[in-house]
């Protein structure tokens, strides 16, 4: 029998995952990760890409892999090529994906059980998901190696705190977690492994919604509403772009700004949300009554735990709780290539923005900003130094059909 599931993973520029593939792995207890017999705590060091949390395991000895960390998925789902060849004798049933605007898009299968292990942890035996095409371009979207994404179900067994300022996880107990002083608990409802809570939104208009929410930690938008959960409300202001992409090309979208957003009694002003009608199909059982997600670009703000065995969020305020909530001031989107991850292309410019306006292309390279070599920078930088500065004229150095060429653009607030 041929199994038909739904994927949807976009990125850039704000990345988003969500994958659905309906029960296909074990429910059984030695599926998940767990502490040591004896240890009620332990530590975790992982990579922080624009608030994506990236962390490093084994498959079955021999396979390291980077995944990343993401309450949005179920699993452990491999889009590495040269990873899914190395396991692909393990395949034990195939099944197909669709995705919005394809019918049939590409195949995946699932393994028999492999051993996976995390630093500090006891080891996970567990199915895979093997995608036989690298559809996403994680890599290149995010700036850096990575092979997969691994959902934090796996790690409910254990109280899961992300500390992001630190870009550290604390592994903990439930019998031995203790509830920190200023914080704020948000209770959970646990769908199909993935965390959904309540929250409250004001819309530009003024219009309050009492909004229920996917907690989508490997998404680093701040906040993304689904078009068909809000009746005939459209945002006074906002710009057409390309908010992601997927399995069926470009998502394309509107970003604009929500008057506030309330997480028990936290809240987080002039916050950038996505709007679309693209992020998962309609139709799905997957999404009930649901009105978008929460990405890490608001959950980055607070330390952040996840107690899957009590349903419930707990939440402190970090270091970035009231730094601004900013988009791109230039309009265009980056995409890494290359194998070191430091070549920098055009990938979408918004039309109207800055970069358009000064006859920037898709498909030029950027060599320098401001005589600063773009080579020895991050993804995650460039995006940043183009985000601040409102006003600011920066000089872009790039190659364009082999020609370098200077722009000169001047930084303005698209949202």
């Amino acid at each position: 029998m041929r199994l038909v599931a739904t994927l949807h993973k976009v990125s850039c520029p704000f990345l988003m995952a969500m994958l659905l593939f309906g029960s296909l792995t074990s429910s059984a207890q030695y599926n998940y990760f767990d502490l040591p017999y004896g240890k009620n705590r332990s530590l975790l060091t992982f990579e922080n890409f624009d608030n994506i949390v990236i962390i490093e395991s084994i498959i079955n000895d021999s396979i390291p892999v980077r995944l990343i960390l993401d309450s949005g998925v179920e699993g452990l789902i491999i889009t590495d090529m040269d990873v899914v060849g190395a396991l692909a004798d393990r395949c034990i049933r195939n099944f197909r994906i669709t995705a919005p605007g394809a019918i049939e898009v590409l195949e995946a299968c699932i393994t028999s059980p492999v051993k996976v292990k995390v630093a500090g942890l006891t080891p996970a035996i567990t199915n895979l998901i093997l995608l036989s095409q690298d559809y996403f371009s994680l890599e290149n979207y995010i700036g850096t190696r990575v092979h997969g994404l691994i959902g934090m179900e796996k790690f409910k067994n254990m109280v899961i705190t992300t500390n992001y300022d630190r870009n550290m996880l604390t592994f903990t107990r439930p019998s031995n977690y203790k509830l920190p002083s200023r914080s704020e608990v948000i209770p959970l409802s646990i769908i199909r492994g993935k965390p959904h809570m309540s929250a409250r939104i004001e819309l530009d208009n003024g219009k309050i919604l009492d909004a229920w929410l996917l907690i989508d930690s490997g998404a680093n938008h701040p906040l993304l509403l689904e078009n068909d959960s809000l009746g005939d409300y459209k945002p006074a202001k906002s710009i057409e772009a390309v908010i992601g992409k997927g399995l069926a090309g470009n998502m394309k979208g509107r970003f604009a700004r929500a008057g506030w957003l309330m997480m028990g009694n936290y809240r987080l002003d002039n916050i950038i949300t996505s709007f679309t009608d693209e992020y998962l199909p309609g139709n799905t059982s997957n999404k009930p009554n649901r009105h978008g997600t929460i990405g890490a670009g608001s959950l980055a703000r607070f330390r952040v735990t996840f107690d899957y065995a009590h349903e419930r969020m707990i939440l402190q305020k970090g270091n970035k709780f009231r730094e601004p909530f900013e988009y791109n001031m230039s309009g265009i989107t980056f995409r890494t290539i290359g194998a070191v991850f430091n070549v920098f292309e055009i990938s979408d410019i918004i039309t109207g923005s800055p970069a358009d306006e000064a006859g920037l292309e898709v498909g030029d390279i950027l060599l320098a900003i401001d005589n600063k070599s773009t080579f020895s920078m991050t993804l995650g930088e460039l995006n940043r130094l183009l985000s601040s500065d409102e006003g600011s004229k920066v000089n872009l150095h790039i190659s364009r059909s082999g020609k370098r060429e200077l722009i000169q653009i001047r930084l303005r607030k698209l949202i």
